[in-house]
């Protein structure tokens, strides 16, 4: 009986052990699973400071000004764009509205100008409307420019019709005179023909000799007066022709002029525009606001009326950073390793690591020599780490301050597996051993 309980409880234990010895070979071949599959983030681990980013953003005014209103205090929190004081606007205004008021009269010309060239009936001056003027101004601007282009229509036009009238008058001498000279023409034949009549007649003793001498100079006569109806005909067409071209040339002459005016015109309302816009600028500066979000310090003006000088400090923001920046000394030998823009994954030392949040951020510079220790002699790179503050509201309770001391684990971007680490000396071993048979 006790040999049947006894070898009951060696077979019972063998059982127990086979188990354990299977357990222990699912839970070996588990591990060489994933150390041969799950691939680790290769990377250099690094310590630093948290360090002092000095961004304040010092509030001044280019022109300068008297205060008008102000509307923070010392110490007040403030948005980006939040108005933090204004200046009077009197003398600004004032340079505006003038400028304005020559960029309309500029346009207005242009258009004038414009009008003329293109021999439209009248300029269009409604863009008017467009600009910061009063009525009366417009009104203004708008007469004036409009009795201009009548005046220089009525100017063109007179003139053109001068022109156009002796032209006239000159074709119809033209008309008449050879009209004229057609009709002497015929009969100066008439008078030929009795001429030789008569001549014939005077041979045959039949007409007097003083007869034939009277038609010779009366065909004379009215040869020569042929002759100065034809070349005051002709004259008249060469001056038809003239008057004509100078029509022509007053015409020409007007629109090369009016196309240099107008040129010059653009000109000056380019200019003018670039003044509204220096102007717009300075009334706009008026409106004080602040650059960043943050605190204010230092408020050099706590009362009206002041006079804030061009270029003075006026106050200063220290902005609400979002990113916090640590200097973290490398080793030499992980430099090649490390470059800008690369991830990281920082802690904070000085708290507990169950409070310490882990923050991520990237590497914004490197050191281009290395630097060295005086203190312990060792040598090394500094790295630049900025990184994003935490969102969570009880990790962001956590006040990070200059001088904290942090890990940064700094990510190469290659990854291998736990064999690969395992093998690694192994496997150099063996390269150094063939290398030397």
């Amino acid at each position: 009986m006790n040999v049947l309980k006894l070898l009951h409880y060696f077979l019972l234990g063998d059982r127990q052990a086979i188990g354990f010895a299977y357990l222990c070979l699912a839970g070996l071949g588990g591990f060489l699973l994933w150390a041969g599959l799950v691939p680790l983030q290769e990377g250099v681990a690094a310590n630093g400071l948290v360090v002092v980013e000095d961004r304040r953003q010092r509030v001044q005014h280019l022109e300068g000004g008297i205060v008008d209103r102000i509307l923070v205090k010392e110490g007040a929190r403030v948005e980006r764009g939040a108005v933090l004081l204004t200046l009077k606007e009197t003398a600004s205004q004032a340079g505006r509205n003038a400028v304005v008021k020559q960029v309309g009269a500029l346009q207005a010309r242009v258009e004038r100008l414009a009008a003329l060239q293109d021999r439209r009936a009248q300029p269009d001056f409604g863009f008017l409307e467009k600009l910061d003027l009063s009525a009366a101004e417009r009104a203004d601007i708008a007469g004036r420019e409009m009795r201009l282009f009548r005046q220089q229509q009525q100017a063109l036009a007179a003139e053109l019709a001068v022109l156009q009238t002796r032209e006239q008058g000159a074709v119809e001498l033209g008309r008449a005179r050879a009209a004229q000279a057609g009709i002497a023409a015929r009969s100066l034949t008439a008078a030929r023909q009795e001429l030789g009549l008569v001549s014939q007649m005077a041979n045959e003793k039949l007409a007097r000799r003083d007869q034939v001498s009277s038609l010779e100079r009366g065909a004379a006569g009215i040869e020569g007066e042929t002759a100065r109806l034809r070349s005051e005909s002709q004259e008249a067409s060469v001056l038809a022709r003239d008057l004509a071209a100078q029509g022509a040339q007053l015409r020409a002459t007007f629109d090369r002029q009016t196309a240099l005016d107008l040129v010059e015109a653009r000109n000056e309302l380019r200019a003018a525009e670039e003044q509204l816009s220096a102007a717009q600028d300075v009334l706009d500066r008026s409106v004080i606001r602040a650059p960043v979000g943050g605190k204010v310090l230092n408020l050099a003006f706590n009362t009206r009326s002041g006079v804030i000088r061009p270029g003075e400090p006026i106050m200063e923001i220290v902005p609400d950073v979002e990113t916090v920046t640590a200097s973290v000394r490398v080793r030499p030998n992980d430099r090649a390793s490390i470059r800008e823009g690369q991830s990281v994954r920082t802690q904070i030392l000085a708290y507990r690591s169950w409070l310490s949040p882990q923050l991520v951020g990237r590497v914004v510079d490197v050191s281009a020599d290395l630097k060295t220790d005086q203190a312990t002699g060792q040598s090394y790179y500094e790295a630049q780490v900025k990184v994003t503050r935490p969102t969570d509201q009880e990790e962001a309770s956590l006040k990070i301050l200059p001088g904290m001391p942090v890990e940064v684990f700094i990510f190469s971007g290659n990854s291998r597996t736990t064999l690969d680490y395992l093998f690694e000396p192994l496997l150099a071993s063996m390269f150094r051993g063939l290398r030397s048979i």
